[in-house]
């Protein structure tokens, strides 16, 4: 048995999208015109994004007013939100033979909704910005939970290599995520991956 950690935006949910339109939006609607594409979003992500906004100029207060847009604007959203193809089934089948938390940047009830609906019941819990913003301390305090089981993050971006293994897991980049293989590299992840089918691979092997 291992302990096993996912992102969930750009992993599980096939989200970017949304997500663009959303954020984007709420910088705008408080303001903030620092970030306008994608790519200048997707740039937030190389490191941990609320720091990645701080070195930007915008202040705690400023951050948590533009997050709680994003939420009111994500919320309509959440009834098209899909998973990557695969992703259910591989969930269910590593749950099968280990423990499973989401730690994420995103909302937790955003994501209990979502999985929910696609009837997923195996993450123990969602550890989402609501409850902590540095994944770093969201990974550590797990891991703490469970000492005595390996410990994997599973993310998509060099941000989540990066916390991941300062955090002390082992991590796992998908290909299929918002960075992709090269940018994933930078991270030096333990493992890329290609498919949810590898990724079942790798951890249930």
């Amino acid at each position: 048995m291992a302990l096993v950690m996912f992102d969930y935006d750009g992993v599980i949910a096939d989200s970017l999208d949304f997500h663009c339109q959303d954020f984007i939006a709420a910088f705008h609607d408080n303001g903030f015109y620092g970030v306008n594409t994608t790519e200048e979003l997707l740039a937030l992500y190389d490191g941990n994004v609320y720091a990645s906004l701080l070195e930007m100029g915008l202040d705690a207060g400023k951050i948590e007013k533009i997050m709680d847009s994003y939420a009111i604007k994500q919320a309509k959203h959440l009834a098209e939100v899909n998973l990557f193809d695969g992703m259910a089934q591989a969930l269910a089948s590593i749950g099968k033979k280990h423990k499973l938390f989401i730690i994420t940047s995103n909302f937790s009830n955003a994501i209990f909704e979502v999985m929910q609906r696609f009837g997923i019941d195996c993450i123990v819990d969602v550890i989402g910005a609501e409850k902590e913003i540095s994944k770093i301390k969201k990974i550590r305090n797990t891991i703490s939970i469970f000492p005595h089981l390996p410990a994997y993050y599973i993310g998509d971006t060099k941000g989540d290599m990066l916390e991941g293994k300062k955090a002390g897991a082992k991590t796992i980049g998908v290909a299929w995520g918002w960075h992709g293989v090269q940018k994933l590299q930078e991270g030096n992840p333990d493992y890329i991956v290609h498919t949810p089918e590898e990724l079942v691979e790798v951890l249930n092997g």
